[in-house]
């Protein structure tokens, strides 16, 4: 007799969905310190920025939840931040060039991890096969 469940959801998943929410909530306070003048940096960089906090934050959720189409964004949009690290680091003064550095490395490592078997089953809720 075989029984057809859910995959469990990775411990990786869990981790890079607290880090996408908290990146974003970084990212979203770093902006609005430029907004406000309490930090240095272009207003092009920090709407920018903006943008990839409320991604990060979407992200988070669709992460957690497991949402099939959170796995193809978040590979694309942490590709993408790589050149955003890059340009943090260039133009961003202070806090922007720690926010570039941590951006890098999650745009190289959150993606690769994506591509393992565990999170691919989990995003697309493949029933798992169980003999009993």
């Amino acid at each position: 007799m075989q029984s057809q469940s859910r995959p469990k959801r990775p411990i990786g998943v869990i981790v890079i969905a607290v880090i996408a929410a908290a990146g974003g909530v970084l990212s979203l306070f770093g902006a609005a310190s430029v907004f406000s003048g309490n930090a240095t940096g272009p207003t092009w960089l920090a709407i920018v920025v903006t943008i990839f906090g409320i991604l990060g934050l979407a992200l988070g959720v669709g992460f957690y939840s497991g949402a099939g189409w959170a796995r193809m964004a978040g590979i694309a949009i942490y590709l993408v931040s790589i050149l955003l690290g890059i340009l943090e680091i260039v133009y961003g003064g202070t806090v922007g060039g720690v926010g570039g550095v941590i951006r890098i490395v999650a745009g190289i490592v959150i993606p690769l991890y994506l591509t393992r078997g565990g999170p691919k089953k989990f995003f697309r809720k493949e029933p798992v096969s169980t003999s009993s």
